[in-house]
């Protein structure tokens, strides 16, 4: 019994020996003036007493004080009821996961005397449970490579997040038969102990799994670096690159051993999976141009319309990440051929640029100036002659030099916008239009893959772009029989 509970006990008991004694005086005056017999006096001064213990004891009770980590919450009628209490307080916790809780905390169990009184002004409440004792829960923690990534309910939660996030790599359909998916990471379900708040669902964790781990990382500048480099080699966008590093800019130059920030998402899991898709590809059509004597000079005519065509391929593959990294061509059906653009030319021909070199025409190797789909290909489209193709970027975004060669042109050339002109002698030359900047100019000499300027949509332009052009000893022909 406490202390407090003491105090009253005893104060109350004082109070009803007090009435007791004052009510055997009354007794004794009683007696002296009506009552002769002292048997009878003692009788009913007993009486007295039996009634006033039995009046006493009726007000107090025995019953089951709460301790939570050395604090008393309240008191139970008895033993059963108490424990009761806290399995119920338990179970509401658990109600989220539609398990019982369990708890780490000290809960200790008195038996006390106690009013009657006191037990119902501080009866046991939950709600008072629920607020000091802290909860916990035997869940599973899916590991990989030694590292808990997450806490779910259920190890069969686990594999349910595991199927689904392999088929959101794999991406099986009509037309991609998987054969096989694995995770390469070791993967483990581990039982671990968690409070509610570090318990994620099977949709949060596929999510997480989607999104992948924000990475940050160093990365040191090498020569003949360029943003548009840095961010190729590490799966970025140059925009990410600016957005991590204050105060660098488009216009910035970078010098070897520079270190710059990178922030990547890097996936929880490898998956690596192995299958057989088929899949449509445009066949661009050829463009043919026959010299015409009876035009006159500069004239041209478009004899035959060209038409793309159109395939469908099928081939095996093996995938990491949902990227390809092997392929393998099983089948190749021609589902209609491409129509060639017959062009008849004018005999004399206008030259791009006096300066560039003269020569067979032979190059090999060129590589693309930019990476992105193409918008626009070479030859006669909407009512026009198209000299080059447009490959599809975003304002700011670095292009590189097809090939080595020297800077003949570079500046505003009408409806080009912002132009390079590279000759890489032989009579080739290569052109670069609608920049938005230049970061080479005349009479520089340039590295093929080396960054020349940025994509824009400057001159006679409807978005941003880069105009790709092969000249070859002054005319233009289809850049995609030489990339």
């Amino acid at each position: 019994m406490s202390s407090d509970n003491l105090s009253k006990g005893l104060s109350t008991l004082e109070n009803y020996l007090k009435k007791i004694t004052d009510q055997i005086t009354f007794v004794k005056k009683l007696n002296k003036s009506h009552l002769k017999d002292s048997k009878f006096t003692i009788v009913l001064a007993c009486a007295i007493f039996l009634v006033t213990c039995l009046s006493f004891l009726s007000n107090f009770t025995y019953a089951v004080a709460v301790d939570v980590n050395g604090v008393q919450l309240g008191y139970a009628p008895g033993m059963d009821e108490a424990k009761s209490i806290i399995e119920s307080t338990l179970g509401q916790q658990g109600e989220p996961l539609g398990v019982a809780a369990k708890t780490n905390d000290e809960i200790n169990y008195r038996r006390v005397w106690i009013s009657k009184k006191e037990l119902r002004s501080n009866p046991l409440d939950e709600s008072r449970l629920q607020r000091a004792i802290t909860p916990y829960f035997d869940v599973y923690g899916l590991a990989v490579n030694g590292e808990v990534i997450a806490v779910m309910s259920t190890a069969e939660e686990i594999d349910e997040v595991l199927a689904a996030y392999q088929d959101y790599i794999a991406q099986p359909s009509e037309t991609n038969q998987v054969f096989s998916v694995e995770i390469k990471d070791e993967v483990a379900k581990e039982k671990v102990q968690a409070g509610l708040a570090e318990i994620k669902t099977k949709e949060e964790v596929l999510e997480m799994l989607k999104a992948g781990r924000v990475k940050a990382i160093e990365y040191t500048v090498e020569k003949n670096d360029s943003l548009w480099l840095i961010a190729r080699k590490n799966n970025m966008y140059t925009d990410e690159i600016l957005a991590a590093n204050p105060g660098l800019t488009e216009k910035s130059i970078l010098y070897p051993g520079q270190v710059l920030k990178l922030s990547t998402a890097v996936p929880y899991l490898t998956v690596v999976s192995k299958g057989q898709k088929t899949e449509k590809e445009t066949i661009p059509f050829a463009v043919v141009t026959n010299i015409d004597n009876s035009l006159p000079s500069g004239r041209s005519v478009v004899k035959q319309a060209g038409k793309d065509g159109e395939k469908e391929v099928t081939f095996t593959y093996t995938a990491q990440n949902g990227e390809i990294v092997e392929k393998t061509i099983v089948k190749e059906t021609v589902l209609s051929q491409p129509v060639k653009q017959i062009i008849a030319q004018g005999p004399r021909i206008t030259y791009v640029a006096a300066n560039t070199s003269r020569g067979s025409g032979s190059i090999s190797g060129l590589v693309w100036p930019l990476s992105g789909r193409i918008s626009s290909y070479y030859g006669y489209r909407g009512g026009g002659f198209h000299s080059g193709i447009d490959i599809n970027g975003s304002t700011g975004q670095p292009y590189v030099a097809a090939a080595d060669g020297k800077v003949v042109a570079a500046g505003w050339s009408g409806n080009y916008g912002r132009m390079i002109l590279i000759d890489h002698g032989n009579g080739v030359a290569t052109r670069y239009a609608h920049s938005s900047q230049l970061l080479v100019s005349v009479g520089q000499t340039v590295s093929k893959g080396q960054t020349i300027g940025y994509v824009g949509s400057t001159g006679r332009s409807t978005g941003p772009h880069l105009h790709f052009e092969v000249i070859i000893n002054g005319s233009t022909v289809n850049p995609l029989n030489y990339l």
